[in-house]
């Protein structure tokens, strides 16, 4: 007994929607019977033929056939006002507008827009009136029955679709109110079917199915504003239209016997199908056909079935139990002899032999039969080589030795091995070969034994707010039958959805491609936070086997709930002139995925800073804003301060999503604290010259005090003034110069000297406020130019001129061009001039001098003339131009580093001289007789004597202070010369000042700037004390001599008191005679 495998064919039918009927006539105006038509199709391509509805037109006479004429071409309406499609027509945008036309019987031409759109969810619907008012329910009378209404199901689209709409004469007159009762409405299956109140209009809010319900009854009423029942309720029925969306389906296996001799025509067994779509239309009739007969011998077509009642009969002859298992196989007859393979030329190509995998029946099965001319004259063997026969895998196929007859021994795998290529042998009984080999091809054809698989897990999310047709995830299975066959073409569809709410049917797949789409609206994380979805792929184009996947769909968090807060005001109170404080934390809800974009909380001042007084940010949980001030606050300007602070989420609200921004309104009060003065400018600059006389004005730097209310004192101080040349007066901020400013002093920098004034209240705790005042020093001639080499080095034969550069410190204006004049003993034996520029010096040597060093002293001065002497250290060598290489020496100009150990064995001696020598000075001074020192009494330490002034006798009463500054004004008469300087920048003098009263200053200044001078001598170095005065007739204190004179008496010293004991016991004789 063999299986039989049935097909069923569907047939497909597609309603048209019933016309619209009204209950009442109007009164007739030619015309159409709408302002304007709109006809709703399900696709943008709308083919040739295609019949999108009717146009209703009336002249006001018994006429039923009219002329039309279109705007647009490719449409085309009938006399009997069919709306068709004359040429091919693609919507690109979804929808096409277009105008019809047409005449009255008084030839006034009248025009209609039409708009034809895919799946419009407002089309036109029926109007249903509700019958005049009467007795009873006069309404279910013959004449005022209302049509059904028709709703197709499964119907795609944007819900609630528009079904029909309910209309009442008295709406003309006063306001109305619709509603609708009954199953499917308020009652189960509860809001299937809705009604806008006001307008009347009848929603549809899902797809319905017709095999769930096939028939809704509903009743309609229409109630006046205020007045209570204005008609009698309406029957209203609405029919589900079939769709074909439902398989046929068999609900037995069938198996039957069929004897061999059974004739012709015999039915053997019938089969049934059913299909759950509507009975008695298209979508449920059946056809059946037979796809495939196994084993298709001896004919492929032993059996046929019935198309419409299933019948199965014999139509072939050949039934053959016993030879089932040994069906007619191909004979294949070796090529006729020749030289080499000919066999492989096109003739003698020998087709492929098919044998189906897993193959059933009682191996081994004959394949084929190998056979050879020469078998009619002897007796020849016949055999296969290759892999399956003597090659792994062995033994799938044999040969019988001496009938030629190929066997497959078992069941075989395409998938394993899809081909097998064997050659055939026939020999001779005793005599060799006798034929060529031949090759064999065995094909395994492919039979649907593989399931559909999928190989990876799904999962994925889908956002609450994801729009309708999106793409969630595609899933895709594998097949490892045959590529290209059905038996490897899958179809997709999703067995189950769990859960099945809001809908059952929240997702679809693509049938081919495999992609889920979202298809229904109400995705709700915190409701079903997860879809399970079962996926089914079967091959055979979705009728074969299948296999199973679960889809696991997660439902991400939308942006749906906006955050609020906590509480709808704050309060706080802010210090004053406080930067970065936090004012208040405001806490706010949000019911969206915590940690999400759509619950993370950001933070705006919506009104109330226009100054940008105040920043709000976000805290680290997301879910706090942190109000801060983002500027310094002032009591004074303003006490108070109301913000209107916002709240949304980091990304925007999910689209279609209504929600109100929260608000909260904060209250903040400044309190108010001691401000410190402030200057104004803050920065105030000045000029003046560098000379400006001591006690002289500089500027009156003043501050006020923001704490207006506090009513308190401003006082000023000096808070750094780096050289101390400036005084503030306490109370008014007026600023004098203390002591001499220099332009080119150290903390002068570009011109500018700065100084930062300080101003402060009287408050218990004062608070000081800062102010920086600029001096911008005018320049003075108050430095002399000077030459910045101190030593060079010439050849006393053929000299080489010197260039030495000359610096002044003043400004440009009291500078070059410089000019320079030799003194003294320099102006023998050396010139000088100035370069070009008149800014630097050529110094050369004019007679030859025996090798050694000599001072050359120089007076540069600048344009003005002030000038000053420079004594140039000149080391003359015994050598020629500028080769100084017999140039040798003590210091840096020395060549004795040539020769290392004399150099080392010179300072050797020299160190043991100096030895010796300090040996010998100790020694004189412990021999020296101690005495006394003078004035060891501590009573007369208190008393200071000056015994530096030898005066010039009555010449000397003015007092030449150039003395004092000859040491420093020319300084190349005191210089070390035996010292090399260390190069450190010279330091400023000040000049020697017009008041006397200011020579205490000029001294302590100019003493500490010959501390720091590396040229000025340091204290043990010999310093001048040359100049005595002119004229004096005082002689010399040699001349006195206190042992001549006897005739003195110094006793009345001891009567003086303890400050003149000393003298007492020096002139007096006292008890140091005796100690004599």
């Amino acid at each position: 007994m063999e299986s039989i495998w049935f097909v069923i064919w569907c047939i497909l039918t597609v309603f048209q929607a019933p016309n619209l009927v009204t209950a009442e006539e109007p009164v007739c105006v030619p015309g159409f019977q709408s302002d304007q038509l709109t006809f709703s199709v399900t696709r943008n391509y709308l083919t040739r033929g295609t019949v999108l509805g009717k146009v209703g037109f009336t002249d006001c006479t018994d006429r039923t056939r009219f002329l039309f004429d279109t705007s647009d071409k490719r449409f085309v309406v009938k006399t009997d006002g069919v709306l068709m499609v004359k040429r091919a027509v693609y919507l690109h945008e979804g929808h096409h507008d277009f105008f019809i036309h047409s005449w009255d019987s008084q030839g006034l031409k009248l025009t209609i827009p039409v708009s034809v759109s895919m799946n419009a969810a407002d089309a036109q619907v029926p109007v249903l009136q509700f019958p005049k008012p009467g007795e009873g329910l006069r309404r279910r009378k013959r004449d005022w029955v209302i049509p059904p209404l028709s709703v197709t199901e499964n119907k795609r689209g944007t819900y609630p679709l528009k079904v029909a709409q309910i209309r009442s004469s008295e709406d003309r007159t006063r306001k109305m109110f619709y509603s609708i009762n009954g199953p499917g409405a308020d009652l189960p299956p509860v809001g299937r079917f809705t009604m806008d109140r006001e307008t009347g209009n009848m929603y549809v809010t899902q797809p319905l199915d017709r095999e769930e319900t096939a028939l809704y009854l509903f009743e309609a009423h229409a109630v006046s504003d205020g007045a209570g029942q204005a008609e009698d309720p309406m029957e209203i029925i609405v029919n589900v239209i079939d769709q074909n969306d439902n398989k046929p389906y068999f609900t037995v296996e069938y198996n039957a016997n069929v004897a061999e001799a059974t004739a012709i025509g015999t039915e053997v067994v019938k089969v049934e199908a059913k299909d759950d779509d509507e009975p008695n239309s298209d979508n449920s009739e059946l056809h059946y056909r037979i796809l495939n007969q196994d084993p298709p011998l001896p004919t492929d077509n032993m059996f046929e079935i019935n198309p419409i009642t299933g019948s199965i009969r014999v139509t072939g002859r050949g039934l053959d139990r016993e030879n089932a298992n040994d069906p007619q196989v191909p004979v294949l007859q070796f090529p006729k002899s020749g030289g080499g393979l000919r066999r492989r030329k096109r003739d003698w190509v020998i087709p492929p032999l098919n044998v189906p995998e897993n193959q059933r029946g009682n191996f081994p099965l004959k394949v084929a039969q190998i056979r050879s001319n020469e078998d009619k004259l002897k007796k020849l063997f016949y055999s296969i080589t290759g892999p399956g026969a003597d090659l792994p895998p062995v033994g799938r196929f044999t040969m019988d030795r001496e009938t030629g007859n190929l066997y497959v021994t078992q069941p075989l795998d395409r998938e394993e091995t899809p081909k097998y290529m064997f050659e055939a042998h026939a020999v001779s009984d005793g005599a060799g070969q006798a034929e060529d080999p031949m090759e064999i091809i065995v094909i395994v054809i492919d039979q649907n034994d593989n399931k559909p698989y999928f190989t990876v897990e799904y999962n994925a999310n889908v956002a609450e707010a994801t729009a309708i047709g999106t793409e969630v995830v595609k899933v895709e299975a594998k097949d490892d039958d045959e590529p290209d066959s059905d038996n490897s073409d899958i179809r997709y569809r999703i067995l189950n959805q769990d859960p099945p709410l809001p809908t059952d049917n929240m997702f679809e797949i693509n049938p081919v491609t495999g992609s889920i789409r979202v298809t229904g609206r109400g995705l709700d994380r915190e409701k079903y936070p997860q879809y399970t979805l079962t996926v089914q792929a079967a091959d055979m184009k979705g009728e074969g086997l299948t296999g199973q996947t679960k889809v696991i769909l997660m439902v991400t968090d939308s942006n749906d709930n906006a955050p609020v807060f906590t509480q709808s005001s704050y309060n706080a109170t802010v210090d004053e002139n406080k930067k970065d404080v936090v004012v208040v934390r405001m806490m706010v809800t949000d019911e969206d995925e915590p940690q999400t974009p759509a619950w993370n909380a950001k933070f705006k001042i919506v009104s109330g800073d226009p100054d940008g007084l105040f920043t709000v940010k976000t805290g680290t949980n997301k879910q706090e804003g942190i109000l801060s001030t983002a500027k310094e606050l002032d009591f004074e300007r303003a006490s108070k301060h109301t913000l209107l602070v916002s709240v949304e989420n980091e990304i925007p609200f999910a689209p279609g999503v209504s929600v109100v921004t929260s608000t909260a309104t904060v209250v903040v009060s400044v309190r108010d604290v001691n401000e410190a003065p402030i200057f104004d400018p803050k920065e105030m600059l000045v000029v003046k010259p560098e000379d400006l006389a001591v006690d002289e004005v500089v500027v009156q730097y003043t501050a006020s005090d923001p704490d207006t209310a506090r009513k308190q004192k401003v006082l000023y101080k000096i808070l750094n003034d780096p050289a101390g040349w400036l005084n503030v007066d306490k109370d008014t901020g007026l600023i004098k110069v203390r002591a001499s400013m220099d332009r080119e002093g150290i903390f002068v920098t570009n011109d500018r000297y700065t100084a930062t004034i300080g101003a402060y209240d009287n408050d218990a705790v004062p608070a000081t406020g800062t102010g920086t005042l600029i001096i911008q020093l005018e320049d003075v001639n108050d430095n002399a130019p000077f030459i910045e080499e101190r030593e060079i080095k010439v050849c006393n034969k053929d000299p080489a001129p010197q260039l030495l550069s000359v610096t002044d410190k003043d400004g440009p204006e009291f500078g070059p061009p410089y000019s320079v004049s030799l003194q003294g003993m320099s102006k023998t034996n050396w010139t000088a001039r100035m370069n070009g520029s008149k800014t630097g010096i050529i110094l050369n040597l004019a007679a030859e001098l025996p090798s050694g060093e000599y001072s050359v002293i120089l007076t540069v001065a600048d344009k003005h003339g002030l000038g000053q002497d420079n004594i140039i250290t000149a080391k003359v060598c015994d050598c020629r131009g500028t080769d100084f290489t017999a140039c040798s020496g003590p210091g840096r100009y020395g060549a004795a580093a040539s020769n290392l150990p004399l150099i080392l064995g010179i300072l050797g001696a020299i160190l043991l001289l100096a030895l010796l020598l300090l040996v010998l000075l100790f020694t004189k001074q412990r021999k020296r007789e101690k005495k006394e020192p003078l004035l060891l009494d501590d009573g007369v330490r208190d008393n200071v004597y000056y015994y530096d002034e030898e005066g010039g006798g009555e010449d000397d009463q003015d007092y030449d202070l150039g003395v004092l500054h000859r040491g420093l004004d020319n300084r190349p008469d005191v210089l070390r010369n035996e010292v090399v300087p260390n190069f450190m920048p010279a330091p400023q003098y000040r000049p020697r000042p017009a008041n006397p009263e200011e020579i205490g200053n000029f001294i302590e200044d100019n003493l500490k700037a010959a501390d720091n001078d590396p040229t000025a001598p340091p204290y043990d170095s010999l310093l001048v004390f040359d100049y005595e005065g002119g004229g004096s007739d005082a002689g010399s204190l040699s001349s006195l001599n206190s042992s001549s004179s006897g005739d003195q008496n110094y006793d009345c010293l001891n009567e003086w008191g303890p400050r003149f004991k000393k003298l007492a016991d020096m002139y007096g004789g006292g008890d140091d005679d005796d100690m004599l």
